[in-house]
This record gives C-alpha cells, structure tokens and sequence, in this order.
C-alpha cells in the first residue's frame, strides 16, 4: 500500500511542479502564507518544503527578499551538466552490466512509442523521462538514483521552456543507440553515448562559452 504523501511532500511536491512546468518561472517570489492558504495547511509544513526544494536548488532564500524561484545563468547550467554527465556515465555503465531482458522489453517500448511522435510535446517529454528512469532503476543503486533526480529537476524547467527548440531526431537516434549500447551489456559505449547525448541538450540551452575576455 502506498503511504500518502506527509503535508510537507504535497506541498513540496505541488511547487516542484509548478517550477518545473513553468507556472512559476525564475524570479517568482513565493510567499509562505499564500502557500499555506493555497493548501489548507499551516506555515510550519510549507516552509520545510521550501527547506527541501532549496536543497535541490529549486528555490534560494534571500536576505531581506524572502524566498524565490532559482533563475540559472548559463555558468549555472554548464556546471549542474557537467555534474549530472558524471552521474549519468556512472548510471548507463552499472545499468549496461546489470541490465535484464525484461528491462531492455520496457525500454524498446518506450522507444518505439516515442519514435510514433513528431513533436517534442509534453507525451514526448513523458516517455523521454521514463526511458532515462529505466535505465536509472536497472543500476539498482537508489542513491545515484536520487542525485540524477535533483540534477535533472532543476535543469528540466529550461529544458521544457524551449521543447520545441531541441526537436526530436538526433535525440531519439541517441536513445536508441544507447539501447543497443545497454543490450550488447557495453558499459564504455554506454558512457560515450550518454556524454554525447547531455551536452548536446547542454550546448542547445547555453550560449557559447565567452574566449579572451575577462569578467
């Protein structure tokens, strides 16, 4: 039996998506007595769900400002890449070795439902992630497995915010050979095509890197 969310996870739970889905963009400012009013709850569980969505990243408390929606600079976003690819390589590479056929079935659905969408719309986005979070539940590690949670959650709203942007085929070209990489139980050519695949949405959503000049 699933145990129902405490008022602290409903909260935390019902902002993470609002911020993920863009509903509350960077900058917002979130004040803790509408939330309460919002939710039929006292302060006290709202705000240890903004104590637990600040430790992802999703929100910062600022001296004399109060509480707002993290806004990510493209610094911010190379680094939180760079810190998920490490995380994301040592995922495929256990997964790849660990790997079972009945795991590989529920992927090659996924990927055959996604390779029926033209667009990347909000179905695309879902299967997207279900393919990721399969690979992620074969390593059989669920610490790793929350530390991508947070890296990607707080990358996700910036990916989302520009879908249409990313498109879909070179993208799906890389599921699918990360796919065989996992079915051939290859742990190096998993990492490889999972670098490929994270800096490719990295590069997309951060402007170049400025050379020869100083800040």
């Amino acid at each position: 039996v699933t145990p129902f969310p405490s008022r602290q996870e409903a909260v935390a739970d019902a902002l993470r998506v609002d911020i993920l889905r863009g509903r509350l963009g960077a900058g917002t400012r979130l004040d803790i007595d509408e939330i309460a009013a919002r939710h039929g709850v006292s302060r006290t569980p709202v705000r240890d769900a903004l104590k637990q969505l600040e430790a992802e990243g999703l929100v910062q408390v600022l001296p004399y400002r109060g509480v707002e929606v993290t806004s990510l600079s493209d610094d911010d976003l190379r680094e939180l890449f760079a810190i998920r690819i490490a995380l994301e390589r040592l995922a495929v590479a256990q997964a790849a070795l660990c790997i079972t056929e009945a795991e590989l079935d529920g992927l090659r659905r996924v990927l055959q439902r996604m390779d029926r969408l033209k667009s990347r719309d909000r179905s695309w986005i879902t299967l997207n992630i279900a393919f990721h979070d399969g690979i992620h539940a074969a390593t059989r590690w669920p610490r790793l497995i929350e530390m991508i949670r947070i890296q990607r959650t707080n990358v996700e709203r910036y990916v989302r915010a520009r879908a249409a942007e990313l498109g879909t085929a070179r993208q799906q070209a890389e599921h699918w050979a990360l796919f065989e990489a996992l079915a051939r139980h290859d742990p190096e050519a998993a990492e490889r095509i999972i670098t490929s695949h994270l800096r490719q949405t990295m590069d997309a959503l951060c402007s170049p890197p400025e050379t020869g000049t100083s800040r």
